[in-house]
Parts: structure tokens; C-alpha cells; sequence
């Protein structure tokens, strides 16, 4: 039998997890990670993502609270790789320029920053300047989720974020017929739903509301001990470098919850806001992106993807 699966690498063990990029769907298992996507003339194309990885650097990245960080940076990284080569690909345009590439990472961070983290807050401040912090901090995280969620309202009106959301689905789909340990993976995985109970939509939502509770703490701290409420800019500066261990409290918890799925009802409470949010970056994918999908599982496992996909090298872009 297969091992079980933690989407997005947010199990403990063997685990296989991915995400959706351009026309095709990034998958990483314990061996390594690798892309897969179908290229303008209809065909899969391949490669393995060959990154170091921070939770290998050192033993403690795989402790507790260091790990949950660990983990979403190296998926962060395997996932930006994945999608920058998957944006050649769609393009035709093998030889795309890595500057171009940094500066658009670079410029999407900041913008991250400024709508999801200083404007809630310097909000949330404006309109309740002697509230205590946690009003102020739930104010904002009112503000912060309902912001997400329009703008995943808005992104899915894009025909291409649409074709992105259906792979997404295709590598849900892949997921559930790989636990189940299915004959035929693209069979199978055509008939599952796109819908993933441990998808880690879950631990963005888990992240968004640990944060209220945790920085409206650290605020309460620093207004007691200076006496001066300080404005959102002045905040950001240390609850920035906090946010790792912000997201290690929320992968512990998630994996707490993950433990408990099918027996505690508070867990399935825990995951339920991920599930109502795969509603909107999940749809049900067809059956030439779930055989992308697949491809790109069976690399990542050390498997042969099969004669229909064309794997490439990494330095040569050529066949193996």
C-alpha cells in the first residue's frame, strides 16, 4: 500500500504534495520534486526540480515549530521554480530572462505585504485607536480574509487563473487516487473529487487567524512595556521576522487536526474554512490535465512518467 499524503508537504513520513503552475502541476515527494506541463503543441513535457532544501540543511529544521517553516519555504521555492519554468513553457520561450523572473517575485512580496499585512492593520488601527489590540488585530484580520477572498473572487474571472484552478484540481484528483492506491492512476484519479480535506488552503487560513491572536498578543506586550501605541509601519518591522514562528504554531496545530480528521469534530471545524476555500481555487479537471498530473507524480516518485512524456535535463533542456 501507498503512504498516506499531506498536500503541500505538511505530513511527517513519506509525504507527496504539489501545486498547480501554468498548464501543468508541480509534485514533490520524499525522493524529489518535479513539473509537469503541457507544452502549445499538446504535449507533456518534464523535468525534476533539483533544489536544496532547508529541512535537509540541518536536524533542527525538522524539529517541532521549526519544521512548519522549514516546510513552506522550501515549497515556496520548489512551487516559484516550477511556475517560472512553466511560464517558458507555455510560452515557447525556453530562454526567459531570470531577471525579468526576480523583479515579478520581488514586486508580487511587496504588494503581499503592503494589501495583506500593512493596510489591514494601519485600518484596523485608524478606526479603533483605544480599542484594545485584540479588537484592533481582529479587526484587521476581518480585514486581511475578507481582502484574500476577493481577490481569489477576482483572479478566478481570468480564463488562464481558471485553466490554473482546474490543474489544481488535477493534482487534488491525483492525490486522492494515489492513497487509494488505485490500478490506474489517471482512471481513478479522473473519477475523484477536486476537493482535498488536508490541501494546505487550510494552513493559509490557519496562518490568517493564528496571526490575529498571536501579534494582537505581541502588540499587548509592547504597548504595556513602552506606553505608546505605535502606528502599522513601526509594527511591521518586528512582526515580519516573526512570521516563522507564526507559521510553525499553525503547522503543528494543522497537524494536530490532521491526526484527529476522522474522530474529533473540532478537527474537521479546524479544516473546514480550507475546504470552503478550495470552492474557489479548485474546479474539476479533465482528463488530458490529470494525465499532466500524473506525469508529473511518477517523476517526482522516481517512476518512469511513461513514453507519451518528454523528461528534460535541467542544464541542457534536452531529453534524457
Amino acid at each position: 500500500m501507498r503512504s498516506p499524503v499531506l498536500l503541500r508537504c505538511l505530513s511527517e513520513g513519506p509525504r507527496v504534495g504539489g501545486q498547480a503552475v501554468i498548464e501543468g502541476v508541480m509534485m514533490r515527494s520524499r525522493q524529489r520534486a518535479a513539473v509537469a506541463v503541457r507544452d502549445p503543441e499538446g504535449r507533456i513535457v518534464a523535468r525534476v526540480l533539483d533544489k536544496s532544501l532547508i529541512e535537509q540543511s540541518s536536524p533542527i529544521w525538522r524539529k517541532p515549530f521549526f519544521r512548519g517553516a522549514a516546510n513552506l519555504l522550501d515549497t515556496v521555492r520548489l512551487g516559484m521554480a516550477g511556475l517560472n519554468w512553466s511560464a517558458e513553457v507555455a510560452e515557447g520561450d525556453q530562454g526567459s530572462s531570470r531577471g525579468s523572473s526576480f523583479l515579478g517575485t520581488a514586486l508580487a512580496v511587496i504588494l503581499a505585504v503592503v494589501f495583506f499585512a500593512w493596510l489591514p492593520l494601519k485600518a484596523g488601527i485608524w478606526i479603533l485607536p483605544e480599542s484594545s489590540q485584540f479588537a484592533v488585530h481582529l479587526l484587521a484580520g476581518l480585514f486581511r480574509i475578507t481582502a484574500f477572498f476577493l481577490y481569489i473572487l477576482a483572479i478566478s474571472l481570468i480564463p488562464d487563473i481558471r485553466r490554473v484552478f482546474q490543474y489544481h484540481g488535477a493534482e487534488h484528483q491525483t492525490i486522492h487516487a494515489f492513497e487509494r492506491d488505485g490500478e490506474s492512476l489517471v482512471e481513478a484519479a479522473t473519477a475523484e473529487s477536486p476537493l482535498h480535506q488536508r490541501c494546505g488552503t487550510s494552513f493559509l487560513l490557519l496562518v490568517m487567524l493564528g496571526a490575529v491572536v498571536f501579534y494582537a498578543v505581541v502588540d499587548s506586550l509592547v504597548v504595556a512595556l513602552s506606553g505608546t501605541r505605535l502606528d502599522a509601519h513601526w509594527r511591521l518591522l518586528y512582526h515580519l521576522p516573526l512570521i516563522p514562528l507564526v507559521l510553525g504554531v499553525s503547522y503543528e496545530l494543522l497537524k494536530l487536526a490532521d491526526r484527529h480528521l476522522e474522530s474529533s469534530a473540532i478537527a474537521r471545524a479546524a479544516t473546514y474554512p480550507g475546504m470552503l476555500l478550495q470552492r474557489l481555487t479548485t474546479r474539476r479537471a479533465d482528463r488530458s490535465q490529470v494525465e499532466v498530473a500524473v506525469a508529473s507524480l511518477r517523476l517526482a516518485l522516481r517512476e518512469d512518467p511513461g513514453p507519451e512524456v518528454t523528461v528534460l535535463r535541467k542544464e541542457e533542456e534536452e531529453p534524457e
